[in-house]
């Protein structure tokens, strides 16, 4: 299923056909303790796991799904193969399913040492430091028994759930609800509660071939002379701008020494014979750059201001510090931008001989680029066109986990690439109320195009492959195919692998069968 959305889009693109995308349960976003029962750094557990054994704070969905579930129907009791795992299954209301599951002694002293791990690394324990066998009385003395007995439990029962719901065949929409009455213990069997809500099945008003309007691919005139304008200012030179004075926004070359104020000590990183540095860019304090206005080259001032702390071992922010900093101002900087001429083209662009052939070789580019960005908006096109036929509602609690779940995913991508929320809103060119009408509305575009992919799917009563499971993984993670494979399936989430590969093939039918009238 494809993530397009109204624009401007506060996700980047991508395809609701991956796990990341859809309204799933199981903690997928944050917490995927694997149960290959190794302590593993990379099970990033939530930080609500150590409150949450015994109730899950997330309501249960009230949607009806398909078949209806039968709130009488008879328990009944089922063996996982690989974890030995006894999994006892009740149909309950409100398309919900209630599992007691029972991990064996066998496996339990595993999951304790590596939710213990996990712990020890979040509290950045010094694991050179610890004695084998006074790891985890460390570890509970560092966060306190209670919270590392029940983040236990819940490590527990998030790492085996997902075998126990991929064993029962059943499509989860929001994470499991888990608790227990006694602690996991080393060597003991562990009995657990998991409820899991069903995801809802809904049917279209049609399944007929869809048809998209989609734009006339076109190169402007406008647009070449841009991208001219662009080559130039890339091929700018900077030089002195004689006679000029610092105004903000200015760019400048100075020689600073800087010392602090209390023990006269020179600061390495703002001493410097030559740097280049530009007003407005909150690199420095704004009392640095007010200090610099009106300065003309070759003046030299001395001035005191307080320097912003550097980050700290554990990624706190180090106290400011009083420092007297001496600038002498080299030159202000302007741009001098070439004009684009036969003679220019000739010794700078050897694919081109002249402006006119230039200008041909911009709009042969600009029209392939334009043309492959079309072709790969088709995908999410149809997807989005389908998704018009709905027919249902879907209830809020789904929408709240959903908007959830991919706002934790984008704070993730945003944290990779240190920009804050309100740093990327206005990269959108939003601000934040607007920023956030949009997101809810690319929620609701991504959960439509989701229940309309699974319900085309049923429909086309498709089956999957092994190319067609290769096919999903290359747009999940596009060489990575076989790590992405092995996390999910590694984690007992091959459902998620399941339901993506389902919707990337109903996708590529709409695709297939679909009739664009451009315009």
């Amino acid at each position: 299923m494809s993530t397009s959305s109204p624009k401007p889009n506060p996700k980047p693109k991508a395809s609701a056909a991956t796990p990341k995308a859809s309204a799933k349960g199981t903690a997928q976003s944050k917490a995927k303790p694997k149960a290959d029962l190794k302590p593993n750094s990379k099970a990033n557990a939530k930080p609500k796991a150590a409150t949450a054994s015994k109730t899950n704070a997330k309501a249960a969905s009230q949607s009806k799904p398909s078949p209806k579930a039968n709130a009488n129907s008879k328990p009944s009791s089922t063996p996982v193969l690989k974890f030995n795992l006894k999994i006892i299954q009740k149909e309950l209301d409100d398309g919900k399913v209630s599992f007691t599951i029972t991990i064996p002694g066998n496996l339990t002293a595993d999951l304790i040492k590596g939710a213990a791990f996990i712990l020890a690394l979040q509290n950045k324990i010094n694991l050179e430091k610890v004695e084998i066998d006074k790891f985890d009385e460390v570890v509970i003395e560092t966060v306190g028994e209670a919270q590392y007995n029940a983040f236990v439990n819940h490590y527990a029962m998030s790492a085996m759930t997902p075998y126990a719901i991929t064993e029962k065949g059943i499509e989860p929409i929001m994470e499991p609800v888990l608790s227990s009455d006694a602690e996991i213990t080393p060597g003991k069997d562990f009995t657990y509660r998991a409820v899991v809500t069903k995801k809802p099945h809904y049917e279209l008003e049609s399944y007929d071939p869809v048809t998209v309007k989609m734009p006339r691919v076109e190169i402007t005139e406008q647009e070449i002379d841009r991208q001219i304008y662009s080559l130039a200012e890339r091929s700018a030179q900077t030089v002195a701008d004689e006679g000029a004075i610092v105004w903000e926004g200015s760019d400048v070359t100075f020689a600073i020494e800087t010392h602090e104020k209390e023990t006269g000590s020179k600061i390495a990183h703002m001493t410097a014979e030559r740097r280049v540095y530009t007003l407005g860019e909150d690199f420095l304090p704004k009392e640095f750059d007010d200090n610099l206005l009106g300065m003309k080259a070759g003046e030299t001032k001395t001035f005191d201001f307080d320097l912003p702390g550097a980050e700290g071992p554990t990624g706190e922010l180090l106290p400011s510090k009083p420092v007297t900093s001496t600038i002498t101002l080299i030159q202000i900087n302007k741009k001098v931008i070439p004009a684009i001429t036969d003679a220019w083209v000739k010794a700078n662009m050897p694919e081109a001989k002249d402006v006119q052939g230039l200008r041909e070789l911009l709009r042969k580019e600009g029209m392939e680029y334009k043309q492959g960005e079309l072709e790969n908006s088709k995908f999410f096109a149809v997807a989005s066109t389908l998704a018009e036929r709905f027919v249902g509602f879907i209830p809020d609690e789904i929408y709240d986990f959903t908007r959830s779940d991919m706002m934790a995913n984008l704070q993730e991508t945003l944290k990779q690439q240190n920009m804050t929320m309100e740093q990327y809103a206005k990269s959108m060119g939003m601000e934040e109320q607007q920023f956030s009408m949009n997101f809810m509305l690319n929620v609701r575009e991504t959960l439509r195009q989701g229940f309309a992919l699974d319900a085309l799917a049923r429909h086309l009563k498709l089956t999957l492959n092994e190319d067609d499971i290769q096919d999903t993984l290359k747009r999940m993670a596009p060489g990575n195919e076989e790590k992405a494979r092995a996390d999910i399936e590694g984690s007992g989430r091959s459902y998620l692998l399941t339901e993506a590969a389902l919707r990337t093939k109903a996708n590529k039918w709409l695709l297939d069968t679909a009739t664009f009238v451009y315009e």
